[in-house]
């Protein structure tokens, strides 16, 4: 019987043992794994460990058995045209990165009533098999997503990110006529709200500033560009409602029901900027028609 053993590749290089371990033992849930790690069950090179502990090429981590060989038996399958659908998605590549124009509606990873996301999706393909998740973007939100393609680019960006040196900017269709830029310092926390997680305005919450130039307005509707100075969850649709401007289709946060729009929420991730890096979405033509048809 195979011994229950994961090899560490160059892939993993660097990476932490409990998220490695989630990657690799998918049915085993968090609160398990770190009762695991603090028993001593699971042991990198014979030795006991922490969950922070960083993995090097050829560490052999063990595992109880039941995590080894445990495999979800209701894995969905993805379907050809849904990968070829991505595939026929991506913007650019080169040996860091991978970039995507995410559909609108198209979660980045499976989760809570996805049984999968682009990511997933992504890794179907072979010489995707190791992609990385560098940052996130909402499930009705389309545009720019980036994906690294090695741990070194990943730790790169996030970086960026944390020093504030990844501008990204998106492109939105707001209710009510803006006519004037306005920066929006409003701090956030996250809570839920008939069970979906929301971005409410709270002085105690974190610092979050958004930047709104807008483009033009059509029959009370305005064409925005939106740069995050800050990368809240939710910013920039909790920002657009406290401007009583709410996103276009964006019920949850207070935008008007409307009936046969060809997305749920006009919200769109026009382009992305770090370090040498420019990378730019085009807008989907649903979104694009509506707004010539106001």
């Amino acid at each position: 019987m195979t011994k229950p053993i994961f090899t560490v590749d160059k892939h993993s290089d660097g990476q932490r043992v409990d998220n490695f371990l989630r990657k690799h033992c998918k049915e085993v849930t968090s609160g398990q794994l770190y009762k695991l790690i603090r028993k001593g069950q699971v042991r990198i090179n014979g030795k006991r460990c922490q969950p922070s502990a960083k993995l090097h090429n050829g560490d052999l981590v063990r595992v109880p058995p039941f995590m080894y060989f445990e495999e979800s038996s209701a894995e969905p399958t993805i379907p050809t045209a849904l990968i070829n659908q991505l595939l026929d998605a991506v913007i650019a590549e080169d040996d860091d990165y991978l970039v995507v124009n995410k559909p609108a509606g198209m979660a980045v990873h499976k989760g809570t009533g996805h049984d999968y996301g682009v990511i997933d999706i992504l890794q179907q393909d072979a010489k995707y098999q190791h992609l990385l998740l560098a940052h996130r973007l909402d499930v009705v939100t389309s545009g720019c997503l980036v994906l690294a393609k090695n741990r070194t680019a990943l730790l790169d960006f996030q970086a960026a990110l944390k020093a504030r040196k990844v501008k990204k900017t998106y492109l939105a269709l707001l209710e009510g006529a803006l006519d004037n830029s306005i920066l929006v310092k409003q701090s956030l926390a996250e809570t839920r709200i008939n069970n979906l997680k929301t971005a409410v305005i709270d002085d105690k919450g974190k610092t979050a500033e958004t930047h709104f130039e807008p483009l033009g307005h059509r029959n009370g509707i305005s064409r925005v560009l939106c740069s995050p100075v800050t990368g809240r969850t939710h910013q920039i649709r909790a920002h657009a409602a406290y401007l009583n401007c709410p996103i276009v289709g964006d019920t949850q946060y207070g935008a008007k029901p409307r009936k046969n729009l060809p997305r749920a929420v006009f919200l769109h991730a026009e382009q992305i900027d770090f370090s040498d890096y420019s990378f730019q979405a085009p807008v989907d033509a649903g979104f694009e028609h509506f707004w010539q048809s106001l």
